[in-house]
């Protein structure tokens, strides 16, 4: 049976409870200005590989790659400020940059990607945390002031990646832990 698949790094508690903050302070900026799917701070996480619909054969050799550590020591994550993508014409998703940690997410990006035999991404992998997706098409001059919200986060120890399931409800996506592989110790 196929499923949906991806890899990421999971953010701590603490640090996801301070994105909590940020994200409730986005949304009573906007109120109801913006039409958006908000990500729940018990859904964030750092994709770093997306699957999509992948059958049993490929969930088999994303597991397999993942038995061996990745090669990139455990680092601290932070999260500085807020954008959209695309970066011109209507917005469609609110993110959170990262600040600090985002050049060893691009390398483990790159290591799994390799692992996997991979071929690259179409667009260069940009590590963010999505907060919200834009539902409707609005200017971005109607948005813009959103990016001047102070909006700073962590640090979070980041020491392994993790292979999910997304299973869709509809009361959002359920995250199902399939396997993970620390980083190198």
């Amino acid at each position: 049976m196929a499923k949906r698949l991806f890899i990421a790094a999971d953010i701590d508690e603490h640090t996801r409870d301070e994105i909590g903050g940020i994200s409730r302070a986005v949304r009573a900026a906007v109120g109801t200005s913006v039409k958006a799917s908000w990500v729940h701070p018990d859904r964030m996480r750092l994709t770093l590989c997306f699957f999509g619909t992948a059958d049993a054969a490929l969930e088999h050799r994303i597991t397999e790659a993942l038995v061996e550590p990745v090669g990139e020591h455990p680092f601290d994550l932070s999260f500085e400020g807020l954008g959209f993508f695309p970066e011109r014409g209507s917005p469609r998703v609110l993110w959170l940059a990262v600040d600090c940690g985002g050049r060893e997410l691009c390398r483990i990006q790159q290591m799994l990607q390799h692992r996997l035999e991979l071929l690259p991404e179409r667009e260069e992998f940009r590590p963010h945390l999505t907060l919200a997706r834009i539902k409707e098409r609005v200017p971005r001059a109607d948005v813009a002031k959103i990016a001047d919200i102070a909006a700073s986060a962590g640090p979070s120890r980041i020491d392994r990646v993790t292979l999910y399931e997304s299973r869709l409800s509809p009361q959002g996506p359920i995250y199902v832990h399939i396997a993970e592989a620390p980083l190198q110790p």
